[in-house]
Order: C-alpha cells, then sequence, then structure tokens
C-alpha cells in the first residue's frame, strides 16, 4: 500500500506531496544510516464511533474484514486496510488513496448509530524511517520511549516529535511509519536531516 514518487494525479489535477521539494536531500558526510521515505499512495479516514456498541465493531468488521482495536496503542492490520487507535472513541484508518471514497462509502453502508467517517488525507501524509541508527534518532526526536522491551510491532501512539507531534507505527521490518500533519511536513523534515546529519541521512 505504500509508494514514493514526486506527486500524484488526481481529477486529472498534478498534486505535488508535502516533501516533493526534499526528495533526494542528503545530510551528513557518511553513507546513509537514516532512510526517509514519503508514502503518497495512501488515503486517511478519520473514524470515531462508540466501541461498547457491538453493531459499531461488527459495522468495522464487515466492511473493512479486521477487528476494530479497542485497546489503547494498539492497530489492526489486514491485507487492504491499517487501523490504528487513537483514542476511546477515534481510529485511523489508513487505505489506498485509489479506493478512500469507496471504502468512505461502505462504511456508511455497514455502521449503524452515532458514528462519523471524515477523510483527511490533503491534511497530513506518512513518512517510514528506516536505518540502522533509527533508535538514535528516535531517541532524539521525542521523549517517549521507544525501546523494543516497551513499543512492539503494531504498536502505535501519538507522541511529541522534535516540536511537533506525529502518529508512530512500529513496521514489522523494523522501521516506523510516522503520520503527521502537512503543515508539520517541511519543519520535519528539515529537523530529521539536521537531527540525522551525524548518521547520514536521506530522503529518498
Amino acid at each position: 500500500m505504500s509508494d514514493q514518487v514526486q506527486g500524484i494525479t488526481r481529477e486529472g489535477v498534478y498534486v505535488e506531496s508535502p516533501l516533493h521539494y526534499f526528495l533526494g536531500m542528503r545530510s551528513g558526510t557518511q553513507p546513509p544510516s537514516i532512510v526517509i521515505r514519503e508514502s503518497t499512495s495512501l488515503g486517511h479516514l478519520i473514524i470515531r464511533g462508540d466501541a461498547s456498541k457491538p453493531e459499531f465493531v461488527a459495522g468495522i468488521q464487515q466492511a473493512l474484514e479486521i477487528e476494530l482495536p479497542v485497546k489503547p496503542r494498539t492497530s489492526s492490520i489486514g491485507r487492504d486496510a491499517r487501523l490504528h487507535w487513537l483514542g476511546p472513541d477515534e481510529w485511523l484508518l489508513l487505505v489506498d488513496r485509489e479506493v478512500e471514497s469507496h471504502i468512505e462509502s461502505k462504511l456508511r453502508l455497514t455502521l449503524t448509530g452515532h458514528y462519523g467517517v471524515t477523510i483527511v488525507t490533503g491534511g497530513q501524509t506518512l513518512i517510514n524511517v528506516s536505518g540502522k541508527e533509527l533508535e538514535s534518532l528516535l531517541r532524539k526526536s521525542s521523549v517517549y520511549d521507544f525501546h523494543p522491551s516497551h513499543f512492539q510491532v503494531n504498536d502505535c501512539v501519538q507522541t511529541t516529535f522534535a516540536q511537533a507531534t506525529g502518529l508512530f507505527c512500529k513496521c514489522a521490518d523494523g522501521s516506523f511509519d510516522i503520520v503527521i500533519r502537512r503543515s508539520f511536513a517541511d519543519y520535519l523534515a528539515r529537523w530529521l536531516l539536521d537531527a540525522g546529519a551525524e548518521f547520514g541521512c536521506v530522503i529518498e
């Protein structure tokens, strides 16, 4: 569900991604030990609802074919969708961008009662950060404890990132997906290049 491209075409309009002008930028003099990639192929939807209602939980599973994560810091990862816990009544859904409108409609058909489904793709982006010095970079980025004994694969948490905030999700390959607001993208790209300079850092 991810790729890295300079822009996307939507409804005949070429749209530049938040990190478009940073592609290829490097910092440090050694070979990169930190690699940053932006995913522009994902649709982002916020889902609100009452997880204590069986019909809401069943509606989510029917529409997305994954279980609703109801515990803090947890995610449900399916073949075509990722659902991250944000709060007791709020989740972030990531799907292929081409089907975000279809998924929104499908959710509205299966969910009943009080709920909310909102496409927020234009307001945020996802970056993947990987490399052998990732743990060191995370320690410089946030006060949160991302040690493997505390933060495991598919865990997710909203926390500080430099002087901004982000949703951190640990991937099966050991890298981190970080969902950030579009308005933070420029600042955080520059900050990451600076913080990663001692290790060698590149934005691909």
